[in-house]
């Protein structure tokens, strides 16, 4: 990579870097690193990306901004001309992925016959529990476990194959600026209505509204949003507020710690309108595995 990644993010806050860890899992046309961190940091970008940054974490706590906008889950992709920043308490582990642009513009040049006119964006927030992500997320591990194997060393024809595979899968498996025009060509295109429904639900999560305030904001009836989440999302809109109403609970109850927020689950999930406590802790032990009381706990006792 023509320039170095770590000096495009500075510290804004660090505080005893001991502890921390640092290991570059594979290095080629895509880059994947794992970092640790061993107190509480803060970093940001000093300028606009130039490449593709897919944070992924893998434990602890911590939060990501793009455009100085927070996200509702630290699952996110960051890109050319955007700023990102993140703060990751001590304990926090991610997966970091670094596709160069001009690995997307390759990719891009193949589906749409010419070279792209402008750099791609993503959608910022990766959907966990959509079943195509999830299944990126695995390739991902895998290529980890491929790095470490003798086989990569032996192989970069092989490796070539896999770090395509990966940029490819993440144009097929999240929406971006360009989903349309690349439709039928490798990739299934997010109708412009779901994406606007989308969008409504994470800018007014934290309101009263339903599948039919969806609708309107989206311009269609709540029939058609229903057909449309069904076919492309493989969930309702409902589920899908719901799923993103999850995801900020979590990041609340995540950084419960450090006084960034209410520090008991009841007023987190009223918060975030659930009222229905014994339903809620059923959805969110179903989508992360725990109950918000462990989650609480877990953080807590990083301390």
């Amino acid at each position: 990579m023509s320039h170095s990644v770590e000096n495009t993010w500075v510290g804004a806050r660090k505080q005893g870097a001991k502890g921390g860890r640092f290991r570059c899992v594979h290095q080629g046309s895509v880059v994947l690193y794992e970092r640790g961190h061993g107190a509480e940091t803060a970093v940001t970008s000093a300028e606009p990306l130039d490449f593709y940054d897919v944070h992924i974490p893998i434990a602890g706590a911590g939060a990501v901004a793009m455009n100085r906008k927070g996200l509702f889950s630290a699952l996110g992709a960051v890109g050319p001309e955007q700023r990102g920043s993140a703060g990751r308490n001590r304990g926090r582990v991610n997966r970091i992925l670094i596709i160069p642009r001009a690995a997307v513009d390759d990719a891009l040049t193949v589906r749409l016959g010419e070279p792209p006119h402008e750099p791609l964006s993503f959608e910022p927030v990766l959907d966990h529990m959509a079943a195509p992500v999830q299944g990126w997320l695995e390739l991902v591990g895998q290529l980890a476990d491929f790095a470490d194997s003798g086989l990569a060393a032996r192989s970069p024809l092989a490796t070539g194959h896999f770090e395509q595979l990966l940029v490819n899968g993440l144009l097929d498996v999240q929406p971006h600026t360009l989903s349309e025009a690349v439709a039928g060509r490798g990739t299934a295109a997010v109708p412009r209505a779901v994406r606007r429904a989308r969008d409504f639900c994470s800018e007014h999560a934290d309101e009263p509204i339903s599948a039919a305030d969806m609708a309107r904001a989206a311009g269609v009836s709540v029939r058609s949003l229903r057909e449309g989440f069904r076919r492309y999302l493989d969930t309702t809109p409902s589920a899908y507020l719901r799923g993103v109403r999850l995801g900020l609970v979590r990041r609340d109850l995540l950084a419960a710690d450090d006084g960034r927020a209410a520090h008991n689950v009841t007023d987190v999930a009223l918060r975030w309108g659930f009222t229905h406590l014994g339903r809620f802790t059923g959805h969110y032990r179903a989508a992360y595995g725990e109950t918000p009381s462990q989650t609480l706990r877990t953080v807590r006792g990083s301390d």
